[in-house]
């Protein structure tokens, strides 16, 4: 018998591009503002100029990337008024998601989610940032999904590309309130108490947008000195 070979998924050179460009925005490898050369930007990534200029346009249209007046791009710029525009919207978001995902979440949730709050918290007992947020944003992610609500799950995961590159730019997070506050989150969803578990993330979000706010006030002051 005959056995036909799987099909092998081709990655094209524009999503590639796209994803590594997106992906040295967020983590700010690119800094804010800094201009970006295509000549050099191509040769680095051993693709063509057509496919980097589609992945640029993709970039531009979610606004990680900026057109000058003369026609150029750069990495798009930073603001404390986006910050605050940014985690506002996302504060209320979440707030509809955590009351719907209390109506879904099954007892093999609630030990999934246990469990990421058990790993936020001996991350942040080491202060190790990267793990606390990996694992914070897993629990926000589970959350998303146990909410049914794909408009708002859309519209969150564009803003949380924005609001990782801000996250980026603090030098530094109070892990330890981080980590309290997603246990008393999950307290609120294991005892189905819609209204504080509403106003718990909804603070939760807001703290994050103080130390952003923080951030970028910072890294501004460092372009001045």
């Amino acid at each position: 018998m005959h056995l036909s070979n799987p099909k092998i998924t081709r990655v094209s050179a524009k999503d590639i591009a796209y994803t590594e460009i997106k992906e040295r925005i967020i983590k700010c490898s690119f800094q804010p503002g800094e201009p970006i050369v295509e000549d050099e930007l191509a040769n680095e990534l051993e693709i063509s100029r057509t496919p980097l200029r589609e992945a640029l346009q993709r970039l531009e249209i979610e606004e990680l990337v900026e057109r000058q007046p003369n026609g150029r791009l750069k990495v798009a710029s930073i603001s404390v008024q986006e910050v605050k525009e940014l985690f506002l919207v996302r504060s209320l978001l979440e707030g509809i998601i955590v009351v719907e995902a209390i109506d879904n979440i099954t007892e093999n949730d609630i030990k999934h989610m246990s469990y990421l709050v058990y790993m936020i918290k001996e991350n942040s007992r080491e202060s190790n940032y990267e793990d606390v947020n990996h694992f914070g944003s897993q629990f926000h992610s589970a959350l998303y999904n146990l909410s049914h609500n794909r408009t708002v799950i859309k519209i969150l995961y564009q803003l949380n590309d924005k609001i990782s590159r801000y996250r980026r730019l603090a030098h530094y997070v109070d892990t330890r309130k981080t980590s309290d506050e997603h246990e008393i989150i999950l307290d609120h969803i294991v005892q189905k108490d819609r209204h504080n578990a509403e106003i718990t993330i909804k603070n939760h979000i807001l703290d994050s947008m103080n130390q952003a706010v923080e951030a970028v006030k910072r890294y501004e002051d460092s372009l001045q000195n």
